[in-house]
């Protein structure tokens, strides 16, 4: 069953680009594990917002997930930059969804 992995970021304002450098190389490491689907980074609209980055990730499922948290990514999280930007992460599952109907009638 797919999970969704979410981890919402505490970004200063000001380090924007280096929290995104430091997202890329996590990112770009684990789009090459097995089980991987997909991801999306939200910014939040508000300078202010505690949580300024939210992360989305996809996958195949909760072992796929766990397995791609490997040696090769502790090293990238573990770098002392990440200090800077502390972050909330937890494993889902969809329970419900849904859509705007409205919009999907001409």
């Amino acid at each position: 069953m797919p999970v969704t992995f979410i981890n919402l970021f505490e970004v200063p304002a000001g380090r924007e680009e280096a929290f995104r450098l430091l997202w890329e190389q996590v990112n770009g490491y684990m789009q090459g594990q097995p089980g991987y689907r997909s991801h999306r980074l939200h910014r939040a609209l508000a300078d202010d917002a505690r949580y300024r980055y939210a992360n989305l990730a996809t996958w195949e499922s909760a072992k796929a997930w766990r397995d791609a948290h490997d040696e090769g990514f502790t090293k990238l999280v573990t770098q002392p930059q990440w200090r800077e930007f502390p972050s909330t992460p937890a494993l889902y599952e969809v329970v419900h969804t849904g859509e705007d109907t409205a919009s999907a009638i001409s």
